[in-house]
């Protein structure tokens, strides 16, 4: 024990020999080492900061995250955040940053107005302190640093809003393979509510939908009205209803961050394109945990008229030419029968006439004459005429071809009706009449339909 007691005493003196023998070069020497020394932790004692390298891609842009930050917090109170920025510009840049006050606008349409040098009411922008005011930043470093919230002791209850932005100016190069010089922005919202007596109102406008429409989607706009002294949040759904009160749709409606004195617009969409009549879009929208939800609601409607119109159209085509196939075949119809008429009376005059010479009639005119004499209704039942007809007779011949043409277009009108039966009680009747004369060609066209029926 007393050997290592002497040891320990001996150390001062050994230092002191040390250094008495290295003379004026000992002061130097230990500058040089404290230098060293903090040169190697220097970093992490003077900076919370810290710098990564990552594999990222190249996307032409350097990006900040969080993008928005919320904070409750009591007057005189501190806090502290991190906030990561990486380039992915492609190129070492630098990057400096700067705090703005923010607020909110009575246009639905710009959720926030920044202030820049200005100050606002609603302002918060000297409550933080990032740690850093410019760094450079090669590809693929992410740098996290510490930003500090310090709300005045004295500070008024309720919203207070300001923004930290990254700005960089750098060069790029665009689809083409040209450089290009880009200024970029983003920024990392701060909404801090101080504690104490808060006023929370807002209201709900008209859901806002186009009043007619061809087909969809629908877009529906709700627009709210922050009239308090905090930034609220609402949410809720909208319920859409046909004209029988039936509900067809139920979207969700996401919160959304409107600040105080301001309006906000909030866009969803009913994502259906067959839709027909008149629709009721009712928005249940709420912006307190325990509160019951604002209700409004509007009406709308949807009508494919284009499509409509063309079905409408398409009706009155069929009708009118239904119509007037049936009223060309009873002209014909009656046309031919006072062609028959005529006919009829003139085989009169000539049978009695065959008569008052003392030849018969039948012989006169053809040998077969039997045979080719029929009665009208024999040939076309449909028409009920007894009326005889002489199928030699190159007119009357004209005649039947016509009617068998006509009940042919009539029976392509009940197909197109589908009124398949009458359709071919018409044909059959028209391909015996055209067998009889020898139309062959009819007959064809005749069995290919009459096929298509079976």
């Amino acid at each position: 024990m007393s050997a290592k007691k002497n040891n320990y005493a001996q150390c001062p003196s050994a230092i002191s020999m040390v250094f008495s023998r290295l003379g004026i070069l000992a002061p130097l020497i230990v500058v040089l080492i404290a230098t060293l020394l903090l040169a190697i932790f220097w970093p992490s004692i003077a900076h919370g900061y810290t710098v990564e390298k990552h594999d990222d891609a190249v996307t032409g842009q350097f990006v900040i995250t969080p993008t928005k930050v919320e904070l409750e917090m009591e007057p005189g109170e501190s806090a502290s955040r991190d906030i990561m920025v990486a380039n992915r510009t492609g190129s070492t840049v630098t990057i400096e940053f700067s705090v703005e006050d923010f607020e909110g606008s009575s246009d639905p349409s710009q959720a926030t107005v920044f202030l820049g040098e200005d100050d606002s009411n609603w302002g918060a922008r000297k409550w933080l302190e990032p740690e850093i005011s410019s760094i450079v930043l090669k590809h693929g470093e992410t740098i996290t640093f510490r930003t500090k919230v310090s709300v005045p002791k004295y500070a008024e209850p309720g919203g207070h809003y300001a923004a930290l932005f990254a700005f960089s100016t750098y060069e790029t190069t665009d689809e083409s393979g040209s450089a290009i010089n880009i200024t970029s922005r983003v920024g990392t919202l701060f909404l801090i509510k101080v504690a104490g007596p808060v006023t929370e109102s807002g209201t709900l406008n008209k859901p806002e939908v186009q009043g007619f429409s061809e087909y969809g989607p629908i877009d529906i706009g709700l627009v709210f009205n922050n009239e308090g002294n905090v930034h609220l949040k609402p949410s809720g759904r909208v319920v859409v209803t046909n004209i029988l009160g039936q509900t067809v749709a139920e979207i969700p409606v996401n919160e959304w961050v409107v600040l105080p004195e301001s309006s906000r617009r909030n866009v969803v969409r009913w994502d259906s394109h067959f839709l027909f009549g008149r629709y009721t879009a009712k928005a249940e929208i709420g912006y307190k945990a325990d509160g019951s939800p604002i209700i409004v609601s509007t009406d709308f409607w949807v009508i494919p008229w284009k499509i409509l119109l063309a079905v409408i159209l398409g009706v009155f085509l069929v009708i009118t030419l239904v119509s007037w196939l049936l009223r060309r075949r009873n002209t014909d119809r009656r046309e031919l029968e006072e062609e028959l008429e005529q006919l009829r009376m003139a085989q009169k005059r000539g049978a009695a006439s065959e008569t008052s010479t003392g030849s018969s009639p039948v012989q006169s005119q053809k040998p077969s004459g039997p045979a080719k004499l029929v009665a009208l209704n024999e040939l076309f039942p449909s028409t009920g005429e007894t009326n005889i007809v002489d199928l030699e007779d190159e007119e009357t011949r004209k005649l039947i071809a016509d009617l068998v043409r006509q009940h042919l277009d009539l029976a392509k009108a009940y197909i197109d009706e589908n009124r398949l039966d009458e359709a071919q009680r018409e044909l059959m009747e028209a391909r015996a009449a055209a067998q009889r004369v020898d139309l062959l060609f009819e007959v064809g066209v005749i069995d290919d339909l009459l096929r298509q029926l079976n």
